[in-house]
């Protein structure tokens, strides 16, 4: 039973690390967790049931006082020993928790980082296409001015989204992040062709 739980966590572990979804492994480690509360509570429980029984049966046989004492001494261990596993196991999910939620808010940081980057490089790619853009005929430059306010709309859209994700709630995050890059992927493609039409 206890190998079944280290498993258990192992796996969570490994799915968080290689998942594509922080939210839902938090919420499964949480959930973990939280069974591993109830099945320390049951398993709790139930030790105390036996032992309730094993004082009846005890109280209606005639027992020697060491043999009493041996009885509630050995009882005690059980208990001690029973609630010290629990204890363990539940640290355990709580730690694969932690870990989960580290992993989210990792992931959160680099996703920004990465999307930044990203977007300043467009925009200062965009801005030496506009730079260039001054020598253009009357033809090219209009259809560069055509595709340069594409770019200024996408940017904005760049921007709206930059602003969901950082408000997005842990639910959230993954749909935002996203819409995020496919507005990033658009602005990098407008800006590939505003560098084109040079």
């Amino acid at each position: 039973m206890k190998l079944d739980r280290i498993a258990v966590i192992s796996i969570l572990a490994l799915s968080a690390a290689c998942a594509s979804n922080p939210h839902k492994d938090v919420q499964s480690a949480e959930q973990q967790a939280a069974q591993e509360r109830q099945t320390a509570q049951a398993e709790q429980a139930r030790l105390d049931q036996k032992h309730a029984q094993e004082q009846a049966q005890a109280q209606q046989t005639p027992m020697s006082t060491a043999d009493r004492a041996e009885l509630t001494s050995e009882q005690q261990q059980d208990q001690a020993s029973k609630k010290e596993e629990g204890q363990k196991d539940i640290a355990n999910a709580d730690e694969g928790t932690q870990k989960a939620k580290a992993t989210m808010e990792s992931e959160r940081k680099t996703t920004e980082a990465d999307a930044k980057a990203r977007f300043t490089k467009a925009q200062a790619k965009a801005k030496e296409s506009r730079t260039k853009s001054e020598k253009l005929k009357a033809d090219k430059k209009a259809k560069f001015t055509s595709e340069w306010n594409t770019y200024a709309a996408k940017k904005i859209e760049v921007e709206k989204r930059f602003e969901d994700l950082t408000r997005a709630s842990d639910a959230e995050w993954k749909g935002s992040k996203e819409k995020l890059e496919k507005s990033l992927d658009d602005l990098e493609a407008v800006v590939g062709r505003l560098d084109k039409d040079l």
